[in-house]
This record gives C-alpha cells, sequence and structure tokens, in this order.
C-alpha cells in the first residue's frame, strides 16, 4: 500500500515523478504542436508536469524525515510542498528564477483546485509551459541527487 514506508520511498516516488514529466514532454510534443496549443499547453499536459512536481517534491520530503502520515495532509497542494522542502532546505540544491516559481504559482492554483482533471467553466490564468517544464526539471534534477536516482533530465543540468 501507498502508505507503508517500506515501500513508498523516496527513490520510488522520484522515479514516478521521471516517467510523469517525460510523459508530459511526450504528449506535448505530439498534441502540443498542433494549431490551436500555441499560447496555451494541452491541459493533460499541465497535469502531467503537476504530478511530476507533486512527486519529486514528496521525494524531496520523505528523504528529509517528513513521515507518510504528515504527507498525507499536504495532499495535492504544491505550494504547501514547495514551502515545506523550502524549509527543509532544498534551494540549498536548487535555485528557481522569479518567472519559473510564477509558473509554479499558476500551475498550483489550477492543479491543486482539479481543474486540470475536471472542467470549471470561468476564466483561468495559465503558465507558460515553458517554464512550467525548466521548474519541473531543476526540480527532478536536483531531488534526484538528493535521493540517489541515476536520471537526470540532461538538457536542464547546471540551469
Amino acid at each position: 500500500m501507498h502508505n507503508d514506508p517500506s515501500r513508498t520511498t523516496p527513490l520510488g516516488m522520484i522515479r514516478y515523478a521521471h516517467e510523469f514529466m517525460e510523459a508530459a514532454l511526450a504528449v506535448d510534443e505530439k498534441i502540443g504542436n498542433q494549431a490551436g496549443f500555441e499560447i496555451v499547453a494541452p491541459i493533460p499536459v499541465l497535469y502531467l508536469a503537476g504530478h511530476s512536481i507533486e512527486l519529486s517534491l514528496k521525494a524531496y520530503l520523505l528523504s528529509q524525515g517528513v513521515s507518510l502520515r504528515e504527507l498525507r495532509h499536504y495532499g495535492h497542494n504544491l505550494h504547501a510542498s514547495f514551502r515545506k522542502a523550502k524549509e527543509l532546505g532544498l534551494l540549498s540544491h536548487v535555485q528557481f528564477t522569479v518567472p519559473e516559481e510564477g509558473a509554479f504559482e499558476i500551475l498550483d492554483g489550477l492543479y491543486s483546485t482539479k481543474q486540470l482533471e475536471y472542467i470549471v467553466t470561468g476564466a483561468k490564468q495559465f503558465p507558460m509551459f515553458g517554464l512550467v517544464e525548466l521548474f519541473s526539471a531543476k526540480l527532478f534534477n536536483a531531488v534526484s541527487t538528493v535521493v540517489g536516482f541515476n536520471k537526470q533530465f540532461d538538457s536542464y543540468v547546471n540551469l
């Protein structure tokens, strides 16, 4: 089960984070290059990237001693997980630009309220996917190093 610390590990979470981001990039390559997606990335791309970010943050939190029980309190709130990760030293491993963090916050507003999974009518603000992609890749690369996972998004190393 996902509440068993011997089965839900930082290494397992970061592996899933990598797979979700790879899926986001593949979907963006396939669908995002079609007409109609010049301004806003396809919703599934944003969802997959958001889930990758969530898993990367939770992998970091687990690696820093946060229990699975406590992790449940963060739910799908990326901002809350990010805030806790920063408290636990995340920024000693990675730095984000103001535009990257801004895109992350916009994404969280959609992701944490399930607006990337279910239709909610009305005006919305969407993040630039390029900035979300950078945030996600930089976060993944840093956490991957911390937890000992041997994959990196090579295009984003040393950014």
